[in-house]
């Protein structure tokens, strides 16, 4: 018997979107479907450091050298001042820059690779009762756990050179959620996209590396002109990178404000990007 592929019915993608908006449906959704998921992640993460000798030690060795490079420069070189706990010299200002690295690398890592990860994933593609939309949190999964590998060098690093570490160290765990749901939803956007627009990594790459030099890493924000502070400062990353130094380097309380700000506006990018995702999903059969 010949099996004929069905059309899509009639207003299914606008029944998709609106079922992906659903808060409600959508952790329903991935707590059925949590123990393929954790499968997947610790694949992924394996995956990465598979015959490796050293291992996931290997992944602190691109951070690191890139935070000897830019130490050297930013702070030897130009010599920045870091209002708020730049004190510490050399030192302080390499754990300072290497917190702001760790939360950009969990953004840029999975930003850079979406385009293609489905077009990757081919035979997943192919199976009709595979849940797609897990690949990207596979990826995120790992990549979050390699910053946590960093922050807790950042933590030793705290310890070392203060001798002690702030209480506040138990609210850095807050700034993950809008990390992770901010990378998930632009992940959700992009991966669609990159199944039938095939320059679109090529694309993306280039937008990372423009963003990277717009979030405040390698300078404090108040080190940026007026007229540009406002507008840097809308900066999704920003509240979190700002909140992972307040809170495990410099010993200070959450800014509340932008915390909550930037975890309700990435929760609706969230949900917005694993709509579109649920509602074109079922093209990318004939795409790829």
């Amino acid at each position: 018997m010949v099996m004929v592929a069905r059309r899509p019915r009639p207003g299914s993608f606008w029944s998709g979107l609106a079922a992906g908006l659903s808060p409600a449906a959508f952790v329903r959704h991935f707590w059925k479907r949590r123990e393929v998921l954790a499968t997947f992640a610790r694949i992924e993460f394996l995956s990465r450091y598979h015959g490796a000798q050293l291992g996931v030690l290997w992944g602190l060795v691109s951070p690191l050298a890139t935070l000897a490079v830019y130490t050297f420069v930013f702070s030897v070189v130009f010599k920045p001042s870091w209002a708020g706990g730049g004190e510490g010299g050399v030192a302080g200002y390499a754990l300072i820059l290497f917190t702001g690295l760790a939360v950009f690398e969990v953004f840029a890592g999975c930003v850079n690779r979406t385009p293609r990860l489905l077009s990757e994933n081919v035979n997943f593609i192919k199976k009709v009762l595979f849940p797609l939309e897990i690949l990207p949190v596979g990826i995120l999964c790992a990549a979050a756990m390699e910053s946590l590998v960093s922050l807790a060098l950042v933590a030793v690093g705290v310890l070392c050179t203060t001798g002690t570490l702030h209480w506040t160290i138990l609210l850095a765990p807050l700034a993950y959620p809008p990390l992770v749901m901010l990378t998930l939803g632009v992940c959700w956007l992009l991966a669609p996209v990159g199944v039938f627009l095939k320059d679109l990594g090529n694309l993306v790459g280039v937008v990372v590396q423009l963003y990277f030099f717009a979030t405040p890493i390698l300078y404090p924000l108040s080190a940026v002109p007026e007229p540009y502070r406002t507008l840097l400062a809308l900066n999704p990353l920003h509240p979190v990178v700002d909140h992972l130094r307040r809170t495990i380097i410099f010993g200070q309380t959450p800014d509340w404000a932008a915390l909550g700000w930037v975890t309700l506006a990435s929760a609706v990018v969230m949900l917005g990007g694993y709509a579109f995702f649920a509602s074109v999903k079922r093209l990318f059969a004939d795409a790829v």
